[in-house]
């Protein structure tokens, strides 16, 4: 049964109020330190100095001069306040590009209190620890969204430019981007490639041509540098290498082996017009694929599995003869991804998790799952499509 007028502003209110505790918490109390990482690169950029260079006892700013030039405004606020609206806009940029994105991927969260629930337990927990850690990862993947959204749509340029937005700020989404290129629509081959040139142009006008140039390749330098490569991170390879003592050099040639077969994939969808499985599985897939195969792939970055979490929930709920099933296989993707590293369990669990990388796991089970899924919706809409041509016959 559809929620009513009253249960869905009642939904609203409270995720307001929800979101709000949570990123008020984070400003007051967590203060993470990830802020002042962005606040003072936002300085350095004010100051002509250089935002990339170490800061003592902070992690390096790894986003474009673009991303570092949007941060400006919540430097200039007091940090409490900053803070909170920085998180707070991250988490409703997120949840808009949610809904929009679920609705085309086929299904509309206010249709029933049990569809609400599910999207909403699949989503809080790894969305909060993103939060929590004042990660931009939040912001990029609403964009990410709302660009596949905008392009099931047939709303070409949009689509085109906010993934090109979201490919300048933190670069991962430009994998999605490229699969949609496979499609061939003029509209958004012109959006994307010219929104890629423009949004590195645009901090010219504000800096200055020389400024931003300047500023483009001390990105460049500190995203290239080999150093980088050896942090403890949640990839494929790093797993691997941890746990098994596997070299690493074969990391970068199955990473593009791998994309070239969902760029391939994404193709053969388009070629045969399954534009319902495509709207609906190819953001999950990029998401899974950056996560096993960036070596910049973190816990915070876990918020990209979201997508694959919330589809093993809907099939839960669809699956009549299986549903059992498909319920389990949805708890066990949020023990193995989010749980373990919340706060939710005690903190020899967390430490263990982490130490272990139980995360990677976590992508592993999801990826084996979503083929799994992936296959019987394919087999599912062909047997549609052949039934409905015999009938024409």
């Amino acid at each position: 049964m559809t929620l009513t007028s009253k249960q869905k502003l009642f939904g609203l209110i409270a995720l307001v109020i929800l979101t709000g505790g949570i990123c008020l918490h984070v400003a007051l109390i967590k203060q993470p330190l990830n802020y002042q990482v962005i606040t003072a690169a936002a300085e350095n950029i004010l100051h002509g100095q250089n935002p990339y260079a170490p800061q003592q006892g902070l992690n390096f700013f790894k986003y474009s001069p673009l991303a570092g030039l949007l941060t400006v405004p919540f430097s200039l606020l007091w940090d409490e306040i900053g803070l909170f609206l920085f998180v707070f806009l991250q988490f409703w940029l997120f949840l808009w590009g949610f809904w929009y994105w679920s609705r085309t991927a086929g299904f509309r969260l206010e249709k029933s209190l049990s569809v609400f629930l599910l999207a909403f337990f699949s989503i809080i927990f790894d969305t909060t620890v993103n939060i929590q850690n004042c990660q931009v990862n939040a912001w990029i993947l609403g964009l990410m969204l709302l660009g596949a959204a905008q392009y099931a749509e047939g709303k070409y340029i949009k689509s085109g430019l906010l993934l090109s937005l979201a490919s300048n700020l933190k670069l991962f989404p430009f994998t999605l981007g490229l699969c949609l290129l496979t499609g061939f629509k003029k509209k958004y081959w012109a959006a994307f490639g010219g929104g890629v040139l423009f949004w590195f142009v645009l901090p010219a006008f504000f800096l200055g041509w020389k400024r931003n140039l300047t500023l483009l390749n001390q990105w460049i330098d500190l995203m290239s540098w080999d150093q980088t490569r050896s942090l403890n991170m949640l990839d494929i390879g790093s797993f691997l290498e941890k746990h098994f003592g596997l070299s690493a050099w074969w990391r970068n040639p199955l990473a593009i082996l791998v994309g070239i077969a969902v760029g391939l994939g994404t193709w053969m969808l388009f070629h045969r017009r399954k534009y319902s499985l495509l709207h609906r599985f190819l953001l999950p897939i990029n998401g899974l694929y950056i996560l096993l195969f960036s070596y910049l792939s973190e816990s915070p970055t876990s918020i990209l599995a979201v997508p694959v979490v919330f589809l093993l929930a809907m099939e839960a709920l669809s699956a009549h003869r299986l549903q059992w099933v498909f319920s389990i296989l949805w708890i066990l993707a949020l023990v193995l991804v989010p749980l373990f590293y919340s706060d939710l369990v005690p903190a020899s669990w967390n430490l263990w998790a982490r130490n272990f990388h139980l995360k990677t796991v976590g992508y592993l089970y999801l990826s084996v799952v979503f083929s799994f899924l992936f296959y019987r919706h394919y087999r599912r809409n062909s047997t549609a499509v052949k039934t409905a041509q015999e009938g024409l016959l």
